[in-house]
Parts: structure tokens; sequence; C-alpha cells
């Protein structure tokens, strides 16, 4: 089923019309919100590319009419009208559009969903784009569409408390997803519904407990005495929940701390590195080499969002994005 947007007589460039310029340093996208907001949605009509950048904000495209190419990370998606892509914050991506078309262009900020319970799950889920059509995700895809549906005549219409509504349909949209993906997830599909909420507690208490204390020098059986578990029983069940292990996890958490101190130029790369759990700076250095690619001084150079001459790109576009 491909579904089919009934144009109605919303207003898609009036929402829009403090937008100017797209400002892009050192390949991160820089002022995507309204001052006074956490979220923009477009009505995109243009047969424009946009080459490979990121930037905070979570993105979903939604093709109307025409297909829309995806690539995130080096793999390519090609996004049919009624389909949804979820690209996760600061994920490298481009964008290539077919001659002729249109689909939204959502952008929300969700780091403030980082104090709910349940985040590091959700952004767990997240680590990877989310291509949701209706084959692939049969159960909730019209759910998730008319959601969606209602996001955008949300915005458009920029009624009374609009942002609150549109929010309140997003949360619902990742709340439906999660629960699907944890149908996907065996530990939950082959016990009882007492045994799956018992898991379900559990394992997020120890996610809760090493999102605290990563900088510590935690252990896995510290961790799997704290969530009630044995340790081997807790290395499975974890692994099988966040489909990685008790310590990749650990070290993935101390990596994202030490991204945040490194854009914030305020502190040494040893201090970073010892204040994020690291035992010392060459375990740090080789660590963080091997997950992102780049040594902790290249990353700083490139992503802490000072003005580089060589990488600073202005691109000015109609008010349609």
């Amino acid at each position: 089923m491909i579904r089919r947007e009934v144009k109605n007589k919303l207003d898609y460039y009036q929402q829009n019309s403090d937008y100017k310029t797209r400002d892009i340093i050192n390949d991160k996208e820089q002022h995507i919100f309204p001052v006074d907001s956490s979220l923009r949605i477009w009505y995109n009509e243009l047969n424009v590319d946009y080459p490979s950048h990121w930037h905070n904000a979570l993105e979903i495209i939604v093709p109307i009419e025409n297909y829309y190419d995806v690539e995130v990370d080096s793999h390519p998606y090609r996004v049919k009208p009624g389909e949804i892509i979820i690209i996760p914050p600061r994920k490298p991506h481009s964008l290539h559009a077919p001659r002729t078309g249109c689909r939204y262009v959502c952008l929300f900020d969700i780091d403030f969903f980082s104090s709910l319970r349940g985040y590091s799950s959700l952004i767990n889920m997240l680590q990877n784009c989310i291509h949701i059509t209706p084959e692939s995700h049969a159960p909730i895809y019209n759910e998730v569409y008319d959601l969606f549906s209602s996001i955008w005549d949300e915005y458009f219409q920029k009624t009374e408390f609009y942002e609150f509504s549109i929010y309140s349909h997003l949360f619902q949209i990742m709340t439906t997803l999660s629960r699907y993906h944890l149908t996907k997830i065996n530990l939950f599909t082959d016990s009882t519904p007492i045994k799956r909420h018992e898991y379900f507690e559990k394992l997020n208490n120890a996610i809760d407990y090493i999102d605290q204390n990563y900088a510590y020098d935690i252990t896995l059986e510290e961790v799997a005495a704290y969530s009630g578990f044995s340790m081997f029983h807790f290395s499975r069940l974890f692994k099988e929940y966040m489909n990685c292990t008790f310590y990749d996890y650990l070290v993935g958490q101390r990596i994202k701390a030490t991204e945040v101190l490194l854009a914030k130029n305020g502190l040494s790369i040893t201090d970073i590195a010892l204040q994020s759990g690291f035992s010392s700076i060459s375990t740090f250095n080789r660590t963080f080499k091997q997950k992102k690619g780049c040594t902790p001084s290249e990353y700083r150079a490139l992503f802490s969002g000072a003005p580089n001459k060589h990488k600073r790109t202005p691109v000015r576009e109609k008010k349609t994005q």
C-alpha cells in the first residue's frame, strides 16, 4: 500500500519565513531551528542535492510524490512515496532529489529526551537509520504514518500549543517503534508477560546505572549484581536487549562523553580522557580512533564548530528549503 497525501490548504511557506540560508561549518549544519523553537518542518519541492553533512537534530523524511534518495554512513536508501526514513542525530548523511517530487522533511531536537527513563534504549534503537515501509513495519505502519500526518498538519496550521501537540505525537511514534522493536527480540517474545516486565525493568535499571557511573571503574560483575542477575545471565540478556556487549556499551558511553567535551574546547585531551573513565591517554587515543575513525585531536578540529574558512559553506536556497 502506498499512502498518498491529499493536498489541503495548508500554508507551506509562511511558517518558515524566518529562514534565510543554510550555514555549514566543518560539515555540521548550524542554526536549523527558529530562535524560539526546537523543531522545523519543510514541505520540500526542490530538486536540490545536499552533500554529506550532520547536525544535532533527529531528521525524518517522508516522500509524498516521487522517491527521495538518502545516504547515511555511506549506506544508500531509496525512500518511496508513503515510506518514512528516520536519520539519527549526529549521523553524516547526504540527500539526493529526483527532477520532480515533494516530501516532508522534519527536524526535531530530542536531546532533552535524555532525562527520560528508557532514553538509552531508544537511542540504541536509533543507532542506525530506520526505514519504515508498509511491508517492513506492517503491524504499526498505519498508526505511525497517521501520527506523522497529524504532525505536519499541526505545524503548518500553527494551531495553539502546536509544539506540545507535535512532540506528543513524536513521543507516541517513538513509543510505538520501541515496543515494536521489542517484539523482534527473542528475550521478550519467548517469555511470559510477567517475566518480560521483570527483564525490562532489571535491564533498564542496569543501563541507568551504567549511564550514571561510566566515568568510574565499574565492572560487569558489579552491574550484574546491581541488576539482580548472575554475571553469565546478565551478559546474555544485555547483549540480546542492546545488541552489543556490556563492555561495548560502557566504552560507547565514555566515547559519547568525550565527544561532548572535545566540542567545548575547554579541557585538555588528557583531562577529557580521565574524566570520562579511560584509565590512560594511550587507551583513550587508541579506542577513540577505533570507534570514530580519527584521533581525538582531529575530532576536536572537525567537530568543535570553530570557523574554518576552507570548510564553511553557506548555501542560499528558496524558502521551500
